[in-house]
């Protein structure tokens, strides 16, 4: 007979798997919601998501050269809106402010001519300019894309206006066929 010698190597038993603890995988798991809601909150503390969702819902869009409000519209005629574009294109890395004039038929504005003003100040989230002439029917100035919400300087200004001239309204172009229009009574 003969003796045979069996070497552990030669053996095929399979070694046991070491399973991950429950309280490992709940270990886990806990961390990785609290690395999610981590990150959610940095998102929407740095990124005002509030502010541009708010102004979508206040804005309203432009519409065949109009932009149609509760009880009045604003229509530009001719190349009113063109121009306007242009300006909000080649002014994209600062705010402007464009002076709207036309007449007001009922409760409707009629745009059918604008100026720039001088502007003293231009940066990225403000604009100072020389005021617009009494017979302006608009103020209009640009915000940043997809900021369509008027500041506390923005409504001082248009009260002001409005004692000069109780018609003018005042409106910010957050895009380039999407506006904010305060002042309407």
């Amino acid at each position: 007979m003969e003796d045979f010698i069996i070497r552990k190597e030669d053996l095929e038993i399979p070694e046991e798997e070491e399973k991950p603890s429950k309280l490992k995988k709940l270990f886990i798991l806990m961390a990785g919601v609290i690395m999610i809601v981590l990150m959610l909150s940095f998102i929407f503390a740095s990124y005002p998501l509030s502010n541009i969702i708010a102004g979508l819902l206040e804005s309203s869009p432009l519409d065949s050269n109009e932009i149609k409000m509760d009880g009045f519209s604003i229509i530009f005629e001719d190349l009113t809106h063109e121009s306007l574009k242009q300006i909000y294109f080649s002014e994209q890395k600062v705010e402007f402010s464009v002076c709207l004039q036309g007449q007001k038929v009922g409760p409707d504005y009629y745009i059918g001519s604008l100026y720039l003003p001088e502007m003293y100040e231009q940066a990225f989230d403000h604009v100072s300019f020389q005021p617009c002439s009494k017979d302006t029917l608009i103020m209009l100035h640009s915000h940043p894309y997809k900021s369509c919400l008027a500041s506390d300087t923005d409504l001082d200004t248009l009260k002001k206006n409005k004692e000069v001239n109780p018609d003018v309204l005042m409106v910010i172009m957050c895009e380039p066929e999407r506006f904010s229009v305060y002042g309407a009574d």
